[in-house]
């Protein structure tokens, strides 16, 4: 049996087919396509913008056609929790099973995700970190699974302090915001999911993304500061062709790595883990198993 599932996020569309045979999972195709929802008019989408994400769904059905996907199902997070339902009900239509996680709900299943992940079962109640478009979410088990979801996402700080690139000093302010909002942070170690990570990986290797070189890799501190003091000195144009930013990231590339950066440096660790999986992995991985 094979499973879609579309993860339509505030920044980007995430559409991962997987399939399950006897007692084995494989993943078929991960793609990840930037269609910039959260750019919002007061509470609107824009229609131009609206037009596109139509197109990357319509693009995404293609796929799974070709791979004779038995089930689709969509999953909307942050955005569609804030705008008119109709949006999501739109886009969603033609989808086998549709629904719009909670916070909490997004949280739990990118923690398990990473937990259920062979790849970190070395670290000790990792925090896990997903940094979306219109919020970050802190998901760990002390004792019990707690989470915390912060509207602090990298569309809400880019278009709330940059006004202009190159950004330089424009997000001094959005790191002190930081600071307070991460107050309760604690853990041993951090794995960070979601395209800001996956992207600065890329960037910091100056390489196309390689799911294979990028998941488990370990970004240094020291490395993240390099490349965000290098983002903020980078114009747009600069930032759209750098080597291994992700089309359609390059406004806010520079914030998702503020908020990364900030995470790492309240935590007190050394760095962090980079996952490329998400809720979207736990959700294919339940209906499969559910319905095999």
């Amino acid at each position: 049996m094979k499973v879609a599932v579309v993860d339509a996020g505030t920044n980007s569309f995430l559409l991962l087919i997987a399939e399950k045979s006897g007692d084995h999972l494989e993943y078929l195709e991960d793609i990840s396509t930037v269609v910039g929802l959260g750019h919002l008019k007061k509470t609107s989408i824009d229609d131009e913008i609206l037009k596109h994400a139509r197109r990357v769904i319509k693009s995404y059905h293609d796929i799974c056609d070709e791979y004779e996907v038995d089930r689709r199902v969509m999953v909307g997070t942050e955005l569609f929790r804030k705008v008119d339902p109709m949006y999501f009900r739109e886009l969603s239509k033609n989808f086998d099973e549709s629904m719009i996680l909670s916070g909490s709900e997004e949280a739990k299943l990118s923690y398990l995700s990473v937990i259920e992940d062979e790849n970190f079962s070395s670290l000790s109640n990792p925090v896990v970190v997903d940094i979306g478009g219109g919020s970050v979410e802190f998901a760990y088990n002390s004792g019990k699974f707690s989470l915390r979801s912060l509207p602090v996402g990298a569309v809400v700080l880019t278009d709330r302090f940059v006004k202009s690139y190159p950004i330089r000093n424009q997000l001094d302010e959005a790191a002190e915001l930081l600071k307070e909002e991460f107050n309760e942070i604690t853990g041993k170690s951090l794995v960070a999911i979601g395209g800001t990570g996956t992207t600065l990986v890329d960037l910091i290797d100056e390489k196309e993304f390689d799911p294979i070189r990028v998941h488990g890799r370990f970004l240094k501190i020291e490395e993240i500061e390099i490349l965000y003091d290098k983002l903020c000195s980078m114009d747009l144009n600069e930032l759209s062709k750098a080597c291994g930013m992700e089309k359609g990231r390059e406004r806010i590339i520079a914030a998702g790595a503020l908020i990364l950066m900030q995470a790492v440096k309240k935590m007190n660790v050394s760095g962090c883990f980079v996952s490329i999986r998400g809720h979207r992995y736990t959700v294919a991985k339940d209906i499969l198993e559910r319905k095999s």
